[in-house]
Order: structure tokens, then sequence, then C-alpha cells
């Protein structure tokens, strides 16, 4: 499967140019050598650590930076130089060009073909990303590694990322009651909608996201408007906090819209992990989200000890050895 997705993405010009099509369907013409790279996506440039690309990166958009010491201590460990590196999601062309970079990789939906052409005019290679699902995002490693040269690393990360979704899939596949979730996004009225990765990774995990059959409110944006209304027919089991909300998880429990539904009685209203960033988000780590989404839904229904697996994962993926206490306080354990 992984060598089918790298000749999907990767080839050879009859001129000896190396060639990708990206996940905007363009195929792009790469640079004889790539050692600088930008990362405007938020969610490429922890593949490019993945793949211990640090020494390539020279600027990068953080959704949202690490806040907690532990968190920030390691990311140090992955790459030093992080904090130099930051960048605003829209940089302007003069800025990426002092960075000189031989590729940036940008998002189809944030910066699209029009930025791509644009940066094609200053002589700047853009390569854009849509791992909106979990194949796309394994589509991604294999993209991202292809560009940089590190297909064999990047096929073996997307097959292990392959091998802990389908353990989460196959557990949940057998649970008896799937509960209604209502994912909230950036306030408690905005809900995730269609078919962006938190619905994704919710129905994976065993639940019913209650945002999918809505489209987002408008085009670039993956949330839809609630209202309290609304609320009151979804009347959800559990209600997912992301943790780049502007709503706090006590807000949910004294909000007249949500204290009458069923995951404000029961308590199960919960604040999604984050560690280099949020697990909910077009990531390697969204992997770990979906392994503690299921078992915040379905809990001991993986048969997986979620502690270990988080430590396997950090090592694996990058490196690091985590405390199982460390990792116990980014799980609330």
């Amino acid at each position: 499967m992984r060598a089918a997705l790298l000749a999907a993405v990767f080839a050879v010009s009859a001129v000896g140019q190396l060639v990708v099509t990206d996940q905007a369907g363009r195929e792009v013409i790469l640079p004889p050598r790539v050692e600088r790279v930008v990362d405007l996506h938020g969610g490429a440039k922890w593949v490019i650590y993945a793949l211990g690309g640090a020494d390539l990166l020279v600027g990068a958009y953080f959704v949202t930076p690490p806040t907690e010491p532990v968190a920030q201590a390691t990311l140090a460990e992955v790459d030093p130089r992080h904090r130099e590196k930051e960048l605003p999601i829209l940089p302007t062309v003069d800025a990426l060009v002092a960075l000189r970079p031989d590729v940036v990789f940008a998002s189809s939906v944030v910066h699209g073909g029009a930025f791509a052409d644009l940066l094609a005019e200053v002589g700047i290679t853009t390569v854009l990303l849509f791992p909106e699902t979990l194949d796309l995002l394994e589509e991604a490693f294999v993209l991202i590694g292809a560009v940089l040269g590190r297909e064999d690393r990047a096929q073996a990360l997307a097959a292990r990322f392959h091998e802990m979704v389908e353990g989460v899939k196959s557990a949940a596949e057998g649970v008896e009651h799937r509960p209604d979730v209502y994912f909230a996004a950036y306030y408690p009225l905005n809900i995730y909608a269609g078919d962006v990765i938190q619905n994704v990774i919710t129905e994976l995990a065993g639940g019913v996201p209650l945002g999918k059959e809505f489209a987002p409110y408008r085009a670039g944006a993956f949330w839809y408007r609630a209202n309290v209304e609304q609320v009151v027919l979804w009347d959800p089991e559990v209600i997912i906090v992301p943790s780049y909300s502007r709503a706090s998880r006590e807000e949910f429990f004294s909000d007249p819209a949500f204290s009458g539904t069923r995951a404000v009685k029961a308590g199960r209203v919960y604040r999604f992990p984050s560690f280099f960033g949020p697990w909910d988000t077009p990531s390697p780590e969204v992997v770990l989200g979906l392994l503690w989404l299921a078992e915040a839904l379905h809990p001991g229904a993986t048969g997986l000890d979620l502690v270990a697996e988080v430590v396997r994962f950090y090592r694996e993926f990058y490196g690091v050895e985590l405390a199982p206490d460390a990792v116990g306080a980014v799980l609330g354990k």
C-alpha cells in the first residue's frame, strides 16, 4: 500500500526532473536539491520533524505553540531553534523570499493555487496539502517524504500510523452503543461540520458526530454555527472541547444552552489533549487523538494502555522518551 502511495505522488519526468503530485492535484517540478523548507500548512512541520528534517525547516506556522513545560522542553529536543522559525499563516512574499526556501508546504484551502502561482513568480516551489482524512494524512507523509528525499522513513511512519488507526477502528467496530458527540470548534455554538478530520476520528472512535450532516458556514471554514434550539434537539451525550477553543470546559456546564444536555448531566464534557500541537488536527499526533477519543467514548474498548501507547508513539515518531507521569498529566490522569 505504501509503495502504491509513493507511485501516486512521485515520478521522474522524461528529462530527469523530479515531479510530485500534490494534494490539490497539481504536478509540481521539484528543485534539484531541497535543503530549505517552509511549512505554512501547520501540520507538515510535525511530519518533517518525524522524518528527521528539523535542520531543513527554516520557517513554520505553529497553530498553537506548546504551552506545557514538558511539551516545550521535548520540542526543544526535537528542534532547538523552533522559536526562531515561527511565521504567521499568511506571511508576506518578501518575508518568504528572505528565507530562501526551496519548497513551501501550504494549505490547498487556506492558501490555494493562486498563492502557489504568486510564489512561482518569485521562483519558489509550492506543494499544497489537504490531509483532512486519515488516508490523506498517510498520503501527506509519503508526499512530504518524497519532496525531502526521505521516502523510506516516510513509508515506515505511514505504515505504523496505519497500523495504529486500524487497531482503534477494529476495537470500535464492536461497541454496542455509539454516543452522539458534539465536537465544538472555537466557541460553544460552533460545531465541526462535514467531513473534517474531527468528525472523521469521532466516527472511527465509535461516536456519532452531530455536525457531520451540516455544511461549513462559509468556504474555507470547517464549522457550522449552531443555535440553542439545535443543541436542545441534539441533546448530545458527549461534548468535546478542543485545546484551542476560546471556551473553557467549565463554560459548557454553566451555559444554559448546554446545561440540560445528557453530556453535562453525566459530566461527559472532555477537553481534547494537546502536546506538540492539538491532537485533533491534521498531524501525526491525530492518531493519539483517535485513540484517546475511543477510550473517552468507550472506556477499555481498545484494550490498550493509553499511557504506554503515547510513550511509544513519541519514541517511534520523534525519538524522544516521555516519562509516564508526564503523559498522565497530559491525559488528565
